[in-house]
């Protein structure tokens, strides 16, 4: 767990420093890189403003709050993403059955979109509590048992998610430098912005597991209405 923390702390607080540097030189030069600061920017606006918040009141909802709103703006940004993936899709049907001409970005703009839509709502579906889960034994014990039983695989996911990110960041800060392009079509575009969104995906799904765990710590020490609160919102 130290070795993962270590490469969490080293490719997210140094070696962001290169991508920072080069975005703040000409910050308006290229809208990818605006957006990238922007989400950083996001996540630290959302986990200061949460925490003051939380201070003030005395209370973690106001924290969890903060998070859930941050991954649930995403959640939508992805819902728009496969709109898009389907006007696309249509539009390229369109040209190459009924006019002949088909399209050099339809490829691209499929898998990117497709991608992007799925990084953008993991998150969310966490808090929705949307995702694949076993629940012969789960869903017959009391709240406080299944809270016990999440924090158990939050111990687990954790340190995944922490090495997952950090690697996806080395992933995409490599694509960057280069300015790879995808190589996959005649239109063949740059390719980082897209690796960026494999980055916010597993930044939100760390965020949104920490509003997950005081969730369950809050439970176990008496506040079971917050998971009550939950499970009626995701219905």
């Amino acid at each position: 767990m130290y070795r993962i923390l270590g490469f969490f702390w080293t490719s997210f607080f140094q070696k962001t420093g290169e991508f920072f540097t080069i975005a703040f030189e000409a910050p308006f030069s290229n809208v990818f890189e605006t957006l990238i600061v922007c989400f950083f920017v996001g996540v630290v606006l959302t986990i200061l403003v949460g925490s003051c918040r939380s201070i003030i009141q005395f209370s973690a909802r106001p924290f969890i709050g903060s998070i859930e709103n941050f991954t649930r703006f995403f959640g939508w940004v992805g819902a728009w993403a496969t709109t898009l993936l389907i006007i696309s899709m249509v539009f390229e049907v369109i040209s190459r059955y009924f006019l002949g001409a088909p399209t050099k970005w339809a490829f691209e703009v499929a898998y990117m979109l497709m991608g992007t839509s799925f990084m953008l709502g993991i998150a969310y579906c966490m808090q929705m509590r949307r995702h694949v889960r076993v629940d012969f034994f789960y869903d017959n014990v009391n709240i406080r048992i299944q809270s016990i039983i999440d924090l158990f695989g939050f111990a687990i996911l954790i340190p995944m998610i922490l090495w997952l990110s950090a690697g996806l960041w080395e992933y995409f800060h490599q694509a960057y430098r280069v300015n790879e392009l995808s190589g996959e079509s005649a239109w063949n575009p740059i390719i980082w912005p897209f690796k960026f969104t494999f980055v916010v995906g597993f930044v939100l799904l760390l965020m949104q597991s920490v509003a997950e765990i005081i969730k369950c710590v809050l439970v176990l020490v008496g506040q079971t209405n917050i998971k009550v609160e939950i499970e009626e919102k995701s219905k």
